[in-house]
């Protein structure tokens, strides 16, 4: 079998290959190698039929190749190999891999903490950080860790490292300067900044100094930074945009989208959503219009603004020329027509749109709950609720707070025993029992609702 695998490889460096892959499937754990063999060579999916495995694992049971290549050489295949674990989403199997390795090197340790925090497992990414020997620690891992912990809002434990480090890169002061910036400690981040080596500082360095004094409501700093970049790409210059409409500077916002040489598709979606927050919907109009390509962020930015800004029929004209409409832009419709009482319209839409969320649910139940529409309330939150989809806390108080008044006793029943089964049962009685009982006959409710709960 071997011989018909190697009857596929048509030359000889893949040859060499196969060989490579053949040694290492000798030192590595039995259910890493024959996946990683096939793979290479192109048979995968033959990864499940056990004469072939066999068939392999006899043919190089009793062979030793171990003289053949050195242990950083099996290291480096280790490497690749759970780097390919991590890809594939296979964290357990890459752990597993990690902990069998005969020698682990920098990289190693690196790839387990870099797929760890990709996972979003913080402590057993620190963890793994931890148990790297002196020697093993590189600029990778430490990098990678310090932007763990700024993450985490650990910035002692971030700034510690930073110290230790021989030598930094771009990447590890930039992290620990946003991270300064993110808890307010704007003159650290700053004299850090100054302290940076010129060759290190990239436009991501720069834009995160401008986004930084910008959040801090230090906007003047921010163009101060933005203006001494030696060199602005379509990320900076959109960043600047960004403060100042953070900031309720609309103008300003719009005078640095007109100086940009090459506005791509988001910089071009940011100036229009911030014009429409801005209440500048005149201006957002003719910059939609003028607007060389549009993607679905376009479309459905303007329909939510205009909606947001009471402009709903605007807005609707808007969303019926969308050539695809997401979610996002059935969901501000609707949403629009139940804030206005108009849940006839909301209505015809909601029973258009292909796939429906929480949103669209809670939009449809407070829109005829605020408009004392109790009946179809209830009926939307059963229809919700047979849909698969739990109702939350924002669901619940739509339904109860607003239909108070003229929720009935069997309705009450009703909705207990349809949520009979929901995680936060507890949760919802208390709900029903904070908001509801003290507005009516308390007696008659606990009669409808204990027996449904039991």
């Amino acid at each position: 079998m071997v011989s018909s695998i190697s009857d596929k490889l048509n030359t000889a460096t893949k040859k060499i290959l196969l060989l490579r892959h053949c040694v290492f499937f000798l030192r590595c754990p039995e259910q890493y190698i024959y996946h990683h063999v096939l793979y290479t060579t192109g048979t995968a999916t033959s990864y499940n039929n056990p004469s072939l495995r066999n068939e392999i694992s006899s043919k190089f049971a009793n062979r030793d190749y171990s003289s053949i290549f050195s242990n950083s050489n099996l290291t480096y295949e280790c490497n690749v190999r759970m780097s390919e674990l991590g890809r594939l989403g296979k964290v357990n199997a890459a752990r597993k891999l990690f902990g069998e390795m005969t020698e682990r090197d920098a990289v190693s340790y690196s790839s387990m903490i870099a797929l760890y925090l990709k996972n979003n497992d913080f402590h057993k990414a620190e963890g793994i950080f931890r148990e790297i020997p002196d020697s093993k620690r590189n600029i990778v891992a430490d990098s990678a860790m310090i932007h763990a912990y700024v993450e985490a809002g650990k910035i002692d434990e971030a700034q510690k490292i930073f110290d230790q480090m021989p030598a930094r890169n771009a990447f590890s002061w930039t992290s620990l300067i946003s991270g300064y910036f993110r808890i307010g400690k704007v003159d650290d981040a700053r004299e850090l900044f100054y302290k940076m080596p010129e060759r290190e500082k990239n436009v991501v360095t720069w834009t995160n100094v401008i986004l930084g004094y910008a959040r801090n409501g230090l906007i003047n700093e921010a163009r101060d930074a933005f203006d001494q970049m030696p060199a602005k790409n379509v990320v900076a210059w959109t960043a600047m945009i960004s403060a100042y409409f953070g900031n309720n500077q609309v103008d300003k916002a719009l005078e640095i989208f007109y100086m940009m040489p090459q506005p791509n598709l988001y910089s071009w979606n940011v100036i229009i959503k911030g014009c429409l927050d801005g209440n500048r919907v005149n201006e957002a109009k003719k910059l939609f219009d003028s607007m060389p390509w549009k993607n679905v962020v376009s479309w459905t930015t303007m329909v939510m603004g205009l909606a947001r800004n009471g402009m709903i029929e605007l807005a609707r004209i808007y969303f019926d020329q969308m050539p695809n409409k997401d979610i996002a832009a059935w969901n501000a419709m609707i949403t629009a027509y139940a804030d206005e009482g108009q849940m006839v319209k909301a209505s015809e839409l909601f029973d258009l749109m292909p796939t429906k969320n929480f949103v669209t649910w809670n939009a449809m139940i407070d829109g005829y709950a605020k408009n004392c529409q109790e009946n179809e309330a209830f009926k939307h939150f059963v229809l919700m609720f047979r849909s698969c989809m739990w109702p939350n806390e924002k669901t619940l108080t739509s339904l109860l707070i607003s239909c108070e008044s003229t929720l009935g006793v069997s309705q009450a029943h009703g909705l207990v025993v349809q949520l009979g089964s929901h995680p936060e049962m507890e949760k919802i009685y208390t709900v029903l029992q904070d908001k509801l009982l003290p507005l009516m006959q308390e007696k008659a409710y606990e009669n409808a609702i204990l027996p449904a709960m039991q």
